[in-house]
């Protein structure tokens, strides 16, 4: 009996542990939307998300041919500058639509 009694306590304890930092990590995350008109081929798409993923604490990209965009989750201390010149290395012109936090 007393083990049916603990193991509620332990499911929520570990639920409560495992939601609260995701939580903690959303609030220092952005969205940056990046307008790439030279991106026109999946090796252009390939190319842009593997030169901004090397760009320190940038968590993710997804790079869409059919919109020439990029879409960039990073830290929230991530300066969009070192994100546009990741784009200019490969003689692209970047252009930010949107950036939320």
């Amino acid at each position: 009996m007393k083990k049916l009694i603990q193991f509620p306590f332990y499911v929520v304890l570990f639920s409560v542990t495992l939601l609260n930092p995701l939580q903690a990590t959303e609030n220092h995350e952005k969205q940056v939307v990046i307008q790439i008109k030279e991106m026109t081929c999946q090796l252009c798409a390939y190319l842009v998300n593997k030169e901004l993923r090397d760009v320190e604490g940038v968590i993710s990209t997804k790079a869409s041919i059919k919109e020439h965009q990029v879409k960039v989750i990073a830290k929230s201390d991530v300066d969009n500058e070192k994100l546009k010149a990741a784009i200019y290395k490969l003689n692209y012109t970047p252009e930010i639509v949107s950036a939320e936090n």
